[in-house]
């Protein structure tokens, strides 16, 4: 996971969210009327596909995407239609995620302050394809790290052979191309830009081979 500005939003949430959001505060808070079925969030799976680059907000990996409500719609009713709530995730990620909130939350791809961003609180192992709480948190960022880590199931066995697998081809075109070959500085460039799939533990594997590369 990385950090990504998710921008303002789009003029057209405005009176969506004052038309639909009383009504999910209703039923979760109050527990008065039927369970809403409104879901006009999926109109804007395309701006938060923009924002997003089509990866995974948790996994970085490339996908179709679906709009998910970061804090749970049945524990946040107000935020229902808040365009700070959603982040663009793939269907693994958002359905192992679910309606879970554990005490203290999760890590946000959004924060906005830097000590809160995801590359304060994840690490990687290069050689498992493994997501990893860093050694340097306290015991509560440990936790929060963990939690979302199992949770969300981020080393479940196909993410880290996708992550291995990329790491592969990347290996193999470093170890076949001069660090004076002209396109060497763009390749690098370009695996470790935020739009690239699984570039956070592409920057991993590079700092571990000596590579100057901004991780913040």
């Amino acid at each position: 996971m990385h950090g990504v500005d998710r921008g303002p939003e789009p003029a057209r949430l405005r009176p969506i969210r004052s038309r639909y959001t009383a009504r999910w505060v209703r039923y979760y808070r109050h527990g008065t009327g039927s369970k809403p079925s409104d879901d006009l969030w999926r109109e804007f799976h395309g701006d938060l596909k923009n924002v997003f680059f089509s990866l995974c907000a948790y996994c970085e990996e490339l996908c179709r995407g679906e709009v998910e409500h970061f804090r749970p719609k049945s524990r946040f009713p107000k935020r229902v239609y808040e365009w700070s709530n959603w982040v663009f995730a793939c269907h693994d990620c958002n359905h192992s995620k679910g309606e879970k909130w554990p005490p203290g939350g999760y890590v946000d791809p959004c924060a906005r302050s830097r000590s809160d961003r995801p590359e304060t609180f994840f690490d990687f192992d290069t050689l498992t394809g493994e997501v990893l709480p860093r050694e340097d948190l306290s015991p509560s960022r440990r936790r929060k790290a963990m939690q979302m880590i199992n949770d969300l199931g981020l080393n479940e066995h196909h993410h880290q052979q996708k992550r291995l697998a990329w790491l592969w081809v990347v290996s193999e075109v470093l170890s076949n191309r001069s660090d004076t070959d002209p396109g060497h500085p763009n390749f690098l460039q370009e695996v470790t830009a935020r739009n690239t799939p699984l570039s956070s533990i592409t920057r991993a594997k590079l700092v571990q081979l000596g590579y100057s590369v901004d991780i913040a």
